[in-house]
């Protein structure tokens, strides 16, 4: 009389966090880097350098153009806009794409599900940020601007800090309404240009204005602009905490509420 041989029954694959990171960020990275999208990552890293490069040329030693470039033009406009592209569509995209109801069925609550895209696409943009402010240093260089070495570490610096703020933020917004560049440009009506030009404590709301100090630890961008460097701990504070809290209130969001194909296709 055969015994039957007791057949191993194999584990659940629950993934691990680090794991979900992984696989989203292989799939985040194959998408970025498609044939079709390669024209759209060459202009998004090369315009505001070859920008900025065209602007001071002929001016070689004049620093006040080259900065003016990477403040305005990168820090203040390029990098948030592009945030608020990428970032605010972290979900949304996927929503309008009608292929949320796939990842929504993993083995991953929805708030891991969120924050484990999220990082993904802002490890994109860091990348992608810290490449334009490595060509804008390159520019500066090769223009002939001092200390632009010197500098490299803290621009790239606040470049990250940046880009975690306005990312956490814009994917903020892109939970809670679907016309979340218009809601954005709202924001920088108020927020950062107005309000943060107001010489008194609101101005803590926005996060220009902590970029401003940070870079005023500078002296070319000091002597410049003539910020102040007073408050860059707290400044680095709030660009370091304030985009938990804001991811948070997104992941919360994202695990609250219902998103529905058919819904945001028809609003």
């Amino acid at each position: 009389m055969s015994t039957s041989v007791p057949v191993p029954v194999a584990e659940s694959a629950q993934p691990t966090f680090v794991r979900a990171v992984s696989g989203l960020w292989l799939l985040t990275w194959r998408r970025r880097l498609a044939w079709r999208q390669l024209p759209i990552l060459l202009a998004t890293v090369l315009a505001i350098p070859v920008l900025a490069g065209l602007a001071a040329f002929g001016r070689t030693g004049q620093p006040a153009m080259f900065f003016q470039w990477v403040v305005v033009f990168f820090l203040q406009v390029a990098l948030p806009l592009y945030c608020l592209a990428v970032l605010g569509d972290v979900i949304r995209g996927e929503l309008q794409a009608n292929t949320l109801v796939f990842l929504a069925t993993r083995p991953l609550s929805r708030a891991r599900l969120f924050l484990v895209k999220f990082l993904c696409e802002l490890a994109w943009v860091e990348l992608l940020g810290v490449a334009t402010t490595m060509l804008l240093l390159a520019v500066g260089v090769a223009l002939g601007v001092s200390q632009t070495l010197a500098m490299t570490p803290w621009l790239l610096g606040t470049t990250a800090l940046a880009a975690v703020a306005y990312g956490a933020l814009s994917a903020l917004m892109g939970m809670v309404h679907r016309r979340f560049l218009v809601l954005g440009a709202i924001y920088g009506l108020v927020v950062e240009v107005g309000i943060g030009q107001i010489p008194t404590n609101i101005n803590n709301l926005s996060i220009n204005r902590h970029l401003r100090t940070l870079l005023a630890n500078l002296a070319p961008f000091q002597d410049t602009y003539g910020w102040s460097p007073e408050g860059t701990l707290t400044s680095v504070l709030v660009l370091a905490m304030a985009p938990v809290v804001l991811a948070g209130l997104a992941a919360a969001l994202f695990t609250w509420r219902e998103y529905h194909y058919s819904e945001e296709m028809h609003k």
